[in-house]
């Protein structure tokens, strides 16, 4: 009996080895399968051939864009700093963003703080009878 499990599984595993070997072809088109497979792969030596190519063509294009001089790099870093940190600063200076966020402290304290009848207890039972007034239908 357990020569006849021993035949089976020996068997079993011969007919899985055979039904994965690939059907026989020429050896030209094999080679045409691994080289349009490896092509593109950039972990080995035709990808890697590939990526070095574009890499080549990639750093000569940015060679040809002109470099800024430092005058337009200081233009540009002016041109910046006065649309991205302060909008209403036309200036860009730091007197006067000072003077700014100063005017917008102002202001702020000067606006009465919100729900401030919260805080006490007669403005939170308030608070709960809009709530279960709206809650029910």
């Amino acid at each position: 009996m357990n020569k006849l499990l021993i035949a089976l599984i020996a068997g079993a595993f011969a007919t899985v080895a055979v039904a994965q070997t690939p059907a026989p072809s020429t050896t030209k088109e094999k080679q045409a399968d691994v080289k349009g497979a490896t092509a593109g792969n950039p972990n080995n030596s035709a990808g890697q051939a590939a990526t070095a190519a574009e890499q080549k063509a990639n750093t000569a294009k940015s060679k040809d864009v002109s470099k800024m001089t430092t005058a337009e790099k200081n233009a540009y870093a002016k041109e910046v700093n006065k649309t991205a940190v302060n909008p209403e600063n036309p200036s860009g200076s730091t007197a006067a963003t000072s003077a700014q966020q100063k005017a917008n402290t102002a202001e702020s304290k000067a606006t009465p703080k919100q729900n401030t009848e919260l805080k006490t207890k007669e403005g939170q039972k308030a608070l709960e009878k809009d709530l279960q007034k709206k809650a029910t239908p």
